[in-house]
């Protein structure tokens, strides 16, 4: 395996990388360690923290031309696509993908060998316990590897994808987990509260109903067939994703963030999915305040479908009153 080595600027596999990769890289594979825990119960931080190790933060040589993450080579029961380079010894065999996902998802089967069968039996929580497991293993010959590991998830707080909601998950079937949320959401005889304390506590927002969603804790509801969630006090685009296990970089796609610093707003609908491309009603009134944007939000359709059915251009001012055709 090829290691890194991580400093305020890092060299590894001869390719410098700095902590700005490092918080990029993050954002940008954080939604896939999740996904692959779940299915494979290997700690999200491990695998990020090793991601991030064996290939410079995404830039190393293999990670960029084979899309190779983690250092795997070929091995005798290796079928696929090969990528040759010089490590250990002149012209090594290493795995080729065809994207980044399919990395994450051979790194977690690789976990799967009997080499590495003592480490299912550790708290996912425990990266420390992993870290050192998967060195005692022989994942990688660094004689400082779990340190480094460990270095990295503390530096860069990783341990919070290995949340209590994950393990949670974990436990349960998606089935059960459906039935619970339902059951919760079931519960509409509630006394002394106003409309809108009820509405809160009985799952409903705006006329949306709560719906089951196994990736997070908060309530969620789907409008158009599109799962969204709604911004609280307090709430940023980071806590956000991390709370439903996306990246900021996805979840800002999703709902077309406008500007690279702006957060939501208190009560804003956060789309935790792609929009549609058209709403499900067919016209639009505008009115006072509204914007392109507010308005593909409102529908949970997207603004750019939007301008194309009115002909519009980014030079164009919606006026109160103006009907738009939304699909």
């Amino acid at each position: 395996m090829v290691c890194g080595f991580l400093f305020a600027a890092v060299v590894a596999a001869g390719q410098s990388y700095t902590k700005s990769d490092i918080v990029d890289y993050v954002q940008t594979y954080a939604g896939i360690a999740v996904e692959k825990m779940r299915e494979h119960k290997i700690p999200a931080s491990i695998t990020l923290a090793q991601g991030i190790l064996e290939s410079a933060a995404g830039k190393s040589e293999l990670a960029q031309n084979a899309n190779n993450h983690f250092g795997i080579k070929c091995g005798g029961q290796w079928s696929g696509k090969t990528y040759t380079k010089d490590d250990d010894k002149a012209d090594e065999c290493f795995r080729k993908y065809n994207s980044p996902e399919q990395s994450y998802e051979d790194h977690t089967l690789f976990l799967q060998a009997p080499r590495y069968a003592n480490l299912f039996s550790l708290e996912i929580t425990d990266y420390k316990a992993w870290a050192h497991g998967l060195k005692k293993a022989g994942y990688a010959t660094h004689p400082q590897y779990a340190e480094r590991l460990i270095r990295i998830i503390e530096d860069y707080e990783l341990m919070r994808y290995d949340t209590v909601s994950n393990v949670n998950y974990l436990a349960k079937s998606e089935k059960k987990q459906a039935a619970e949320n339902t059951k919760k959401t079931a519960k509409n005889h509630i006394p002394n509260h106003s409309a809108e304390k009820k509405a809160e506590i009985v799952g409903t927002y705006r006329g949306f109903q709560q719906v089951p969603y196994p990736y997070t804790l908060r309530a969620v509801f789907i409008n158009n067939g599109v799962h969204f969630v709604v911004a609280k006090e307090g709430d940023t685009y980071f806590s956000i994703a991390t709370d439903v296990q996306l990246t900021i970089a996805e979840l800002k796609k999703h709902n077309e963030t406008l500007f690279k610093k702006q957060e939501p707003y208190v009560g804003e609908i956060i789309y935790l999915e792609k929009k549609k491309r058209y709403a499900n009603v067919a016209t639009h009134t505008v009115r006072q305040g509204e914007t392109l944007h507010s308005i593909a939000q409102l529908y949970a359709c997207k603004s750019k479908n939007i301008s194309k059915l009115n002909k519009l251009n980014k030079q164009s001012t919606l006026k109160v009153g103006e009907v738009l055709r939304l699909r």
